[in-house]
This record gives structure tokens, sequence and C-alpha cells, in this order.
């Protein structure tokens, strides 16, 4: 497995490839492009703030009860059962993916997106990678088309990317639910970005065409690098997925790692040594 210190590094590596004018690269976003998690921050921000409405209360309420356990009715006590029963492995990443999701029905989408705008500014911005504007830049000027797939709520993933300065934003796909009269309600949308369903969710975008290069951190990405034709990238990789590419990381495609070395706050990243919140 190769490994690009450097963006220049990792541009060198990808125009090798020769790829057409057109050709589609996919990356994850939380851990990918900068080194947090934007629905975890979000999720305990509106913890902290009591910020969850009555809208999400019965569907908190139903993670709950199909996972055999009685929720209260009050939904931020079950918001935090949900998250303290996966920190401790007694429910899966799905329902708490998805609960991280629905969490803001009764808001409106101009409410998300200020939420959103301000916890970027608040707590996203220092831990982007010093490299990731330049990257999404310099992919874009090379003619690919550029989908940031994330398992985070997509009107989070956005505003992240608008603090950034990405303009025009590429295409993004991230967990959403259904907005009626203006209002977030708490019905997701099909399939849910996480795991295989990022892979599904992107194929309805892909036309004719074919995922050429991935990029990914946990193992919940497996499935989107595993879809990469040409190249599939590892950013700061977490333990899980390194055995996981040791394991099964068969293809055609070759893997490399790529280690931006600071955040824009000018901090030093450190590889992770264990594997975060989803692997």
């Amino acid at each position: 497995m190769e490994h690009d210190d450097t963006l220049e590094g990792l541009l060198a590596r990808i125009d090798a490839l020769g790829l057409p004018h057109g050709a589609w690269v996919a990356t994850d976003a939380d851990g990918t492009l900068w080194a947090a998690d934007v629905a975890d921050d979000a999720w305990h921000r509106l913890l902290a703030n009591r910020g969850m409405r009555a809208g999400a209360a019965a569907a908190m309420a139903e993670v709950l009860s199909s996972a055999g356990w009685i929720p209260t009715g009050e939904v931020h006590t079950d918001a935090r059962m949900i998250y303290d029963l996966f920190r401790r492995g007694e429910l899966p990443d799905g329902p708490l993916v998805e609960a991280m999701t629905f969490c803001f029905a009764g808001w409106s989408e101009p409410e998300v997106r200020a939420f959103a705008a301000k916890l970027y500014h608040d707590l996203l911005a220092p831990r982007v990678y010093a490299t990731t504007r330049r990257l999404l830049e310099a992919l874009c000027d090379r003619g690919f088309r550029v989908a940031v797939v994330s398992g985070s709520p997509r009107l989070l993933v956005e505003e992240a990317l608008r603090g950034i300065g990405i303009d025009p934003l590429p295409l993004v796909l991230g967990t959403e639910v259904r907005i009626r009269e203006g209002v977030l309600g708490t019905e997701l949308v099909r399939p849910l970005t996480w795991r295989e369903g990022k892979v599904r969710a992107l194929q309805a975008h892909l036309g004719r065409g074919s995922l050429a290069v991935a990029f990914g951190d946990t193992s919940g990405d497996w499935e989107l690098l595993q879809a990469a034709s040409a190249l599939r990238v590892l950013v700061h990789p977490r333990p899980g997925l390194r055995r996981r590419v040791d394991r099964d990381g068969g293809g055609a495609a070759p893997w490399s790692v790529f280690g931006p070395a600071c955040l824009a706050s000018g901090e030093t990243v450190d590889p992770p040594s264990e594997d975060g919140l989803f692997g």
C-alpha cells in the first residue's frame, strides 16, 4: 500500500491514473475532510441546549422500544439512552445514525442551516484538515465530478462545506428526512447514506458513469471504497478499516494512504490509534 504525506503527492498519483474528464470521485466527510463528526457534534449540542423538539419524541421512543428497551417519552432522556446503549455495544450503529438524522424534527430547514453554520464556526472550523479546500478544488479543476457522501445529515455537511469556502458546492449526499410544509419530520429518506447505502445513493447520480476514486477513513466507508475502480484512498484510517483492508482488500484498484499533517488551526494531526464513534 502506497503512502502520500502531501497533497501534491496524492494529486500526482491521481493524475497518473489518466482518468477522463467527467470521471466520478467520491469522498466521505467526517474523519476524511475534517477530524470531527458533525452529526455527533450536533447531537451533543442539541442535548446540551435541550434543542430537540416534541416532533422527534415518538420516533426517538420507537428506536428504544424496537430494541427491547422502555422509553421515557421525554425526547432528550431517550436520546441520551440511545447514545449510551450504542456506546456500550447494546445497540447497532444504524438506529443511532437514524436518530441523529430525525433529531431535528420540528425544525425548519433555515433553522437547521443556521444551527449548522454556527456549529461549523464554533466547533468544526479548527478541525478541518488544512488540505481539504485545496483537495476539493483541485479535483474539480481537473474536470472530475465530485460527490461528498456522508453518514451525517446532508444539511449539516452542506453548511460545513460552505464554511470551508467551497463554492459551488459539489454533489452532497447525506442522511435526510422528508420535509413537509417547510418543517422537517421523522420519515427517513432511503437509502440511508451509511455503509452500503452510500453506494446505493451515489449510483442514482452516476448515470452511465462509474466511480473512479473514493476516499474514506472508517469501516463505515468500506462499501464506498470497494466501489471505486481506479484508486481507493484511506485518509488517516481507523484501525478497524486498516484491518478490513488487510483482510479483504482485494480488487483491481490500488489502495493509498493519505495523511494530512495539519488542521486548519495549525495543530498537528495525530493518526488515530483507535476506532471512532462509528468504527
